[in-house]
C-alpha cells in the first residue's frame, strides 16, 4: 500500500489505434446551432472587449477638489440631484447663470 492508502492503481486497456481525426463541421451547421442557442437564451462565454465605463470624453478632463462647509456641499449636491445633473454639470449651470443670467 502506498502512503495514501491506495493499492497499485488500475490497469487501463492498451490502445493501438491512432486517435481518429474529428470530422470537419460545416460552417452552416455551426451558424444554425448558434442561432438555435441564442433563441433559447444561451449567451456566449467568450470574453468580450470591455470598454471603460462612463460616458465618452469629448474634451480634455481635469479635477477640482473644494473643501468647504458641509451645509454648502450638501446644498450643491442636492441642487445637482434635483436637476439630475452630475456635479460638473451643476457647476457649469451655476457658472452659466452667473455669466449669462438665469435661463
Amino acid at each position: 500500500m502506498s502512503k495514501y492508502g491506495f493499492g497499485g492503481g488500475i490497469e487501463l486497456p492498451k490502445s493501438d489505434a491512432p486517435a481518429k481525426p474529428r470530422p470537419k463541421v460545416a460552417t452552416e451547421s455551426v451558424e444554425k446551432a448558434i442561432q438555435a442557442g441564442s433563441e433559447l437564451g444561451f449567451v456566449s462565454r467568450e470574453p468580450s472587449t470591455r470598454l471603460k465605463p462612463g460616458p465618452k470624453r469629448k474634451e480634455p478632463q481635469d479635477k477640482v477638489s473644494i473643501p468647504g462647509p458641509k451645509r454648502v456641499v450638501d446644498e450643491f449636491r442636492a441642487f445637482c440631484r434635483e436637476r439630475d445633473l452630475t456635479l460638473w454639470q451643476g457647476l457649469e449651470v451655476l457658472l452659466s447663470e452667473k455669466h449669462h443670467g438665469p435661463s
